[in-house]
């Protein structure tokens, strides 16, 4: 039975189901939610649920995983976008690997000001 178990999720992969990833971001200042995001990724399709924001949106960055930190190379610039609170935005053209951050307020916090700064550096 052991064996089965281990075997199923090479099966999956053969048989094309792709498993995917999942990106919550949940930040909480003073005990309210400054933002609280959801990020579902299946094979080439990204979706980005803005669940809370105390602005009433969520703004996104997204780059390319070959421009995350410690990049040589970066082919496209940064991708920026907004999604209205309770909204979800689907993405299919987004490059494989991609990572992300979202922030209350369209000015970018630490994290997502090195991820931008990686892919500006990189792209140079």
């Amino acid at each position: 039975m052991n064996k089965f178990i281990a075997l199923l999720p090479l099966l999956l992969l053969l048989a094309g189901c792709e498993q995917g990833r999942t990106v919550v971001v949940h930040s909480i200042a003073n005990g309210h939610d400054v933002v609280y995001s959801k990020v579902n990724v299946t094979g080439p399709l990204a979706s980005f649920r803005c669940l809370r924001s105390e602005s009433g949106e969520c703004h996104y960055t997204v780059v390319a995983n070959e421009c995350a930190p410690a990049s040589a190379a970066c082919a496209s610039p940064p991708l920026h976008f907004a999604v209205r609170e309770g909204d979800t935005r689907v993405n299919a053209s987004l490059p494989a690997g991609f990572q992300s951050c979202v922030t209350a307020t369209p000015a970018p916090d630490e994290d997502c000001k090195q991820l931008m700064a990686d892919a500006g550096h990189a792209s140079r």
